[in-house]
């Protein structure tokens, strides 16, 4: 019994083998220098893409290499322990001041009515708001301005801007 389970196990194994074998003959004759005619192009003659299967040797090829665009946000924050919210529109990161820019600042103990006469700590929500929106996130920066009291910056969350995320949050 174990002879024949054996012997099948070897036939099997045999037959795959021989049938990779197969496919790598016929692709090494398929694939073969005219298996493909090699035209050059000329202007307005032929198409650019062919309609055949060729051959791409990397190797050989010296296209020209294009500088990577700069990055337009090259300042990258990563908001956990490092990142401390100071005001609805300020932020330190590692002790270094930042003022989000477009960003009108509220004092924290501003208290603001609604149009029904109730009062609510806007400074405070503004504070809050800011806080919890770049919370465990990343934040991709630009410098607009530097003068003595920090940066002046531009940033985004997720290719969104910042700005918007905070005007989306006030609703």
């Amino acid at each position: 019994m174990m002879r024949e389970f054996a012997a099948m196990i070897f036939q099997v194994a045999l037959v795959v083998f021989l049938a990779i074998i197969a496919v790598r003959v016929a692709t090494v004759i398929g694939t073969g220098p005219s298996a493909a005619p090699v035209a050059k192009l000329t202007a307005g003659t032929e198409s650019l893409w062919p309609t055949y299967p060729v051959r791409v040797e990397t190797r050989r090829q010296d296209f020209e290499r294009l500088p990577t665009p700069p990055d337009p946000f090259p300042l990258k924050l990563r908001a956990d322990f490092r990142l401390r919210v100071t005001a609805n529109n300020a932020f330190t990161y590692q002790g270094e001041p930042f003022r989000l820019a477009g960003v009108e600042p509220v004092e924290r103990n501003r208290v603001c009515t609604t149009e029904d006469g109730r009062r609510y700590a806007c400074g405070l929500n503004a504070f809050k708001r800011l806080e919890n929106t770049v919370r465990r996130r990343y934040l991709e920066c630009r410098i607009v301005s530097e003068d003595a009291q920090g940066k002046t910056v531009e940033c985004v969350i997720n290719n969104t801007d910042l700005r918007d995320l905070l005007a989306v949050a006030i609703r």
